[in-house]
């Protein structure tokens, strides 16, 4: 029995260096160049999908302020992305919208900002103009602002909600 025993072992351990030894050898360092770009160049506008917010490339905007890329999201998503299942759930009344380096207020008196009701509507303009911010920051090269840097405020006629950030939208 201890024979059979030691068989079995041996064969065991021989089985498990075979299914661990994969045959790549370890290697140092290697330089892999400059960070993937493509995608977060540009504009990207957010919309709504049975998932949550996906954001969606503009790569060459016409736009020369926040309020060009909130028409661009009124716009909703192409033929494309709403094949896709995405769809638009804000609706907007006014756009008054500013933005000083990393801060950004959007205005409208009419709007209700719940904060648990209006999560995703809230999302969309949040990312939005947040990616709008750097965008448009992204002209001068000495002022460029990270997406996540931008702190975004909501004003309705009855109080100030936030100021927020996209990743809080992004996350659970």
């Amino acid at each position: 029995m201890t024979r059979t025993r030691a068989t079995a072992a041996v064969l065991a351990l021989a089985l498990a260096t075979l299914l661990t030894a994969c045959g790549v050898r370890p290697t140092g360092v290697i330089a892999g160049g400059d960070p993937a770009t493509g995608l977060t160049r540009g504009l990207r506008l957010y919309f709504v999908d049975s998932g949550g917010l996906q954001g969606v490339s503009r790569p060459n905007p016409r736009i020369q302020d926040l309020a060009g890329a909130l028409k661009l999201l009124g716009v909703g998503p192409d033929a494309d992305e709403r094949r896709r299942g995405l769809t638009n759930l804000v609706r907007f009344t006014e756009i008054d919208v500013s933005g000083e380096g990393a801060r950004v207020t959007y205005r409208s008196p009419k709007a209700s900002f719940d904060t648990d009701r209006d999560r995703l509507p809230n999302g969309q303009l949040v990312c939005t103009l947040a990616r709008a911010q750097s965008y448009l920051s992204s002209r001068d090269e000495k002022h460029r602002i990270r997406p996540d840097d931008v702190q975004v405020t909501l004003v309705n006629a009855e109080r100030r909600f936030g100021p927020y950030r996209c990743s809080q939208f992004l996350t659970g």
